[in-house]
């Protein structure tokens, strides 16, 4: 009865044609993002001592008197191209925040929707990739949940929107390889470059995508060098751009802008084997764990199909060419939360693309092989809620704190407040600039190394002052991430109120 009920869903699934499954997959993605970040509170949960800074610091700089939009826009470019290379991410971001000012919940629901767009976007991927129904929707899941499932939420990382714009591209790309028309092909180069300017890591996939043309044009071939030539002159054109475009930006990041500006970057002639080791074990132990373990058990299933697999030397060139750079990219980090995005893509490219496509691929080793996947998602899916409450209780700290802080200050209007939210620099700056566009320009920062209180922004940047002088005093608890020390700071004058991740004091008998 359980095979009867369960061939009928699939039948079912696969019966689906044209609108109706896009109607499916769109509803589908759409109820299934909205509703967790609906559930668990993301959406509203406000402000956050990361990059959310940014959206007040622009309309800051936007504020009647300082300076006009096209003035920010330029200025933000210009600094982000001395430093980093994301033009098309920081254009947009500005755009946000001249249309959005600081709404957090307006563009916590754009977000949700590039996460929709993307959860479509792959699985229509899969789907050309000649994946059932079934299969499409693991892939797609198996690239977006987990532990880089904080770019659903998060407004900062470039993650999501490039995984919008890649699996877009690869989408028009594959339609054309399969016939489509020759604009299919000129969208699919549009994405893949809007995809490169808008995150310096998907640049590294433009090398995938060369080598997945050759691959859809030498299927069923005998790899021999004059069929590789011969493909490489029939998509000769698509060949040449994609690859300048390669080229060209990665002249500009090492030559121009330099690698040694990305801190978790590289090679590093500097670090030891052991450390290497250390961030990579680290890495798999922790937010990779999950790909790490199914995936061993996956690779030893794999393994008992042998004569199979190995008539797929193709498949792990592709998959080899997906994850080599970005493991490289951030050999001195790891590959953790945002980061795992796109990594992820080459993941669920062999354990399902591959895996799940090899000839006489059945039995019970592939129920045991679906098990280990849908296992694999399950607890990427725990993984994903916990993290998103975390993230909506620790945004509802933040936004009381500012809340309350602003109150205070209102009623108090001598007021001083002092961030000791170093040395996480994007918390003192959330103070800053949050406080600063609602009116209020007298906070000042804790420096611990050197037990100075002073103000590091603005203009009054050399100013100091005293505890005695201080009304309101802020920092982290250890239930919060970014805590690293309590402040060596004589409090017994202020009153202790705890606001979550946060704990907050005030100057006794005001």
């Amino acid at each position: 009865m359980p095979r009867r009920i369960w061939r009928k869903f699939h039948d079912g699934l696969e019966g689906l044609e044209g609108k109706k499954e896009c109607a499916a997959i769109w509803l589908f993605s759409a109820v299934l993002v909205f509703g967790v970040l609906l559930l668990t509170g993301t959406v509203t949960s406000g402000y956050h001592l990361v990059d959310d800074w940014e959206y007040a610091k622009y309309v800051d700089l936007m504020s009647p008197g300082r300076s006009r939009f096209w003035d920010c826009m330029r200025d933000t470019l210009a600094f982000d191209l001395t430093v980093r290379f994301r033009p098309l991410y920081y254009i947009l971001r500005v755009c946000t925040a001249a249309v959005f000012g600081v709404n957090l919940t307006a563009m916590s629901v754009l977000k949700g929707m590039e996460i929709v767009a993307a959860l479509a976007a792959l699985y229509y991927c899969a789907r050309h990739m000649r994946c059932s129904v079934l299969y499409s929707l693991l892939f797609s899941l198996t690239v977006m949940v987990g532990y880089q499932s904080a770019v659903w939420w998060k407004l900062g990382p470039q993650e999501s929107f490039g995984m919008v714009l890649f699996a877009t591209g690869f989408y028009l790309l594959l339609t054309w390889l399969e016939g489509g028309s020759k604009w299919r092909a000129v969208g699919s180069v549009c994405m893949f470059f809007l995809m490169s300017v808008y995150k310096e890591s998907f640049i590294l996939l433009l090398p995938f995508v060369m080598l997945y043309v050759l691959y859809e044009q030498l299927r069923g071939s005998r790899l021999t060098v004059r069929a590789v030539w011969a493909a490489v002159r029939a998509k000769i054109g698509y060949l040449f751009v994609v690859g300048l475009i390669f080229l060209t930006e990665m002249f500009l990041l090492v030559f121009v802008i330099g690698t040694n500006n990305y801190e978790y970057i590289g090679l590093d002639g500097g670090m030891t084997y052991e450390q290497y080791r250390t961030v990579w074990l680290n890495a798999l132990g922790t937010d990779l764990k999950w790909y790490f373990r199914f995936g061993v058990i996956c690779g030893m299933i794999l393994l008992t199909w042998w004569e199979q697999l190995r008539r797929h030397l193709w498949e792990i060139a592709l998959t080899a060419i997906l994850l080599l750079p970005q493991i490289v990219t951030y050999s001195k980090t790891g590959i953790t939360e945002r980061y795992i995005l796109p990594t992820s893509f080459g993941i669920a490219f062999f354990l399902i693309v591959v895996g799940c496509h090899l000839k006489s691929f059945g039995g019970k080793r592939k129920a045991v092989y679906i098990l280990c996947l849908l296992l694999m998602l399950a607890a990427h899916t725990r993984v994903m809620f916990r993290e998103a409450d975390y993230f909506a209780y620790r945004g509802n700290s933040v936004q009381t704190m500012l809340d309350t802080t602003l109150a205070y200050t209102r009623e108090h209007s001598d007021a001083k407040v002092l961030s000791c939210l170093g040395p996480n620099v994007e918390g003192n700056r959330t103070m800053y600039y949050w406080l600063r566009i609602h009116g209020y320009d007298d906070v000042f920062y804790w420096d611990e190394d050197r037990l100075l209180i002073s103000k590091w922004f603005g203009e009054h940047e050399d100013d100091e002052d005293v505890l005695e002088h201080m009304d309101v005093v802020v920092m982290y608890n250890r239930e919060d991430r970014h805590w690293c020390y309590d402040p060596s700071l004589d409090l017994s004058e202020f009153e202790e109120r705890k606001c979550g991740t946060l704990t907050m004091y005030f100057r006794k008998n005001v």
